[in-house]
């Protein structure tokens, strides 16, 4: 007959049973530790063994073995952890590592309680190992988002900023300096539209890499974005050191990368500004590096006092002239273009003026550049694309004849990925025919522009679009260049053409030119014809057509509308 005592132990043991299943069945490793000196284990749950890759018989008859497995970083606090628990029976909650049978660093939380008899007297300690591995690893890997650049692995602009702040902080009390070199890659944007992202990407990895291996113990190189670079130099006795570490940037970066089974040559601007506070360092280094831009490629400028000015006034107006897109401050001028034989006008070249709401008229020259520069040339040539082709419709109906209107195109619009689509966008929505547009560009433009652009043009021209080489003869292009261009119209420059009617070597040079063109059947267009003799001698020479004050000055459209409606123009010479 079963007594009571018998049937209590078979009830234990049931639960005993079925608690452990529980705990065999939970992701996690659960422990029972005696509160000896040692800390003997009662119970270690199976788990422990794929976490750490030892069997539970171990665990549990080595009593060293937790402690041998304590990350030596972590061992001293872990210890201190468990044991002022037991003496103060507090709950336990700590993250450690632990090293696993195979190398490998384990993250776990450690979560104990001490476990009381009914009289209140501490029993044992119980608690779990969850393993957190996969948690600190993605901890740890928005880190690094946070503050490391994840195409180089160099520091990222946020992280750059701590870096140079707490630099400059501890060189307050120091009789060095910290120094900030910036860096801008030139022209580095025709590597993404010529060759691709891809390749463009591992160009700024291998540069990198490359400025990490060269600057000094002690120095930090990030990148702020795009293809813009900075070394921050923490302690430079004099600025010597500083021009040092830029020309060995310059022969780094200038150094021609393979990438794709190509050699790419790149060149870099550098600017470097020494002292001053965090903000001041940046906006000297930045306004020091267009110094150096515009000395030519590959060089490196200080900043002095002479560029703060320089530097204000172009962040004002570089400024403005994003707002002057908003606020429709631009406008476009139309200067007429003629046939010389028989004469009659042909068509207009749109000029773009910006109508500034405090300084008036600004003149091309003042913006333009800027323009460019920023990148903000795209958003104003799309918009002078359009406007341009809606007045060409215009006239077109009102006229009752085809006019042609030219637009200048800047080397950013032609490296545009969506250039093509800007231009046709701009004759679909104006329902101008692509035979009535004529795109401008200059020889530098042409040659900056690469393959890709060469490309556009050449969808564009298919189309019925019209090319025009402008102010030929003052940039680069070579005959062989040249003939290799779907070009429709070379528009002869103005210096050309200034003092033919004066005699000397002007006209034979001139002559010259005309001939190239002529011989390559292109449409010569003489530019900056103000008096009636230089168009008698332009037209003698073979040259088709012209353009200049003589015919006209750039007007608003009103004032273009009116000329042609009312035939102002000056006749014939």
């Amino acid at each position: 007959m079963e007594t009571a005592d018998s049937a209590e132990a078979g009830d234990a043991r049931e639960i005993e049973r079925r608690y452990r299943a529980l705990v065999e069945q939970l992701p996690l490793v659960v422990y029972v530790d005696a509160l000896d000196e040692s800390s003997s284990n009662i119970f270690t749950s199976e788990q422990i063994e794929p976490l750490l890759g030892y069997p539970v018989g171990q665990w549990r008859d080595d009593p060293d073995l937790f402690v041998r497995t304590l990350h030596p970083e972590d061992r001293v606090r872990v210890l201190a952890a468990h044991a002022r628990t037991h003496k103060t029976h507090e709950p336990m909650s700590i993250e450690y590592r632990l090293l696993a049978r195979d190398g490998r660093v384990v993250f776990v939380r450690d979560e104990g309680v001490i476990v009381l008899d009914d009289e209140g007297d501490p029993l044992y300690l119980q608690g779990y190992l969850l393993d957190v591995t996969a948690e600190r690893e993605l901890q740890e890997q928005l880190r690094l988002q946070a503050l490391f650049d994840p195409l180089t692995g160099l520091a990222n602009r946020a992280f750059f900023h701590e870096q140079l702040e707490h630099a400059v902080s501890i060189r307050k009390e120091s009789e060095q300096r910290t120094a900030l070199v910036f860096i801008d890659l030139n022209e580095f944007k025709q590597i993404n539209d010529q060759y691709g992202h891809s390749v463009g990407d591992e160009v700024l990895a291998v540069l990198g890499n490359r400025l990490k291996q060269i600057i000094r113990a002690g120095d930090s190189v990030a990148r702020l974005g795009g293809d813009e670079f900075v070394v921050l130099l923490t302690a430079v006795a004099e600025p010597a050191e500083a021009a040092i570490v830029a020309e060995r940037l310059l022969d780094q970066i200038t150094t021609p990368i393979e990438v794709a089974g190509r050699h790419l040559s790149i060149t870099a601007s550098i600017g470097i500004a020494v002292g001053g506070s965090a903000a001041e360092l940046l906006k000297q280094a930045d306004a020091a590096m267009y110094r150096a831009k515009a000395n030519g490629e590959a060089d490196y400028a200080f900043y002095d006092d002479e560029l703060d000015q320089a530097a204000l006034n172009r962040f004002k107006r570089l400024g403005e002239l994003r707002e002057a897109i908003g606020r429709k401050e631009f406008t476009l001028a139309y200067q007429p273009v003629v046939n010389l034989d028989p004469f009659e006008v042909v068509g207009l070249e749109a000029l773009l003026r910006w109508q500034h709401p405090e300084h008036g008229e600004i003149a091309p020259l003042d913006f333009i550049p800027l323009a460019e520069e920023s990148g903000l040339i795209v958003p104003i040539g799309r918009w002078v694309l359009l406007e341009a082709c809606f007045y060409a419709a215009r006239l077109r109906e009102l006229l009752g004849r085809d006019l042609e209107i030219s637009v200048n195109v800047s080397a950013r619009q032609l490296q545009h990925p969506e250039f093509v689509e800007h231009v046709d966008g701009a004759l679909q929505r104006a329902d101008l025919p692509a035979h009535l547009l004529t795109l401008e560009l200059t020889e530098s433009v042409l040659v900056a522009s690469g393959e890709r652009a060469e490309q556009q043009l050449g969808i564009l021209k298919a189309r019925g679009v019209k090319l025009a080489l402008d102010d030929f003869g003052t940039g680069y292009a070579s005959l062989a260049y040249l003939q290799r261009l779907p070009v429709d119209v070379v528009k002869i420059d103005r210096s050309f053409t200034a003092k033919i009617d004066s005699g000397g070597d002007d006209l034979a040079l001139l002559e010259g030119i005309v001939g190239l063109g002529r011989a390559l059947g292109l449409q010569l267009v003489a530019e900056g014809i103000e008096r009636g003799a230089q168009q008698g001698i332009v037209q003698d020479l073979g040259c088709h057509g012209a353009q200049g004050f003589h015919f006209g000055r750039p007007e608003s459209a009103a004032l273009a509308t009116e000329a042609l409606t009312q035939a102002t123009l000056p006749a014939a010479s």
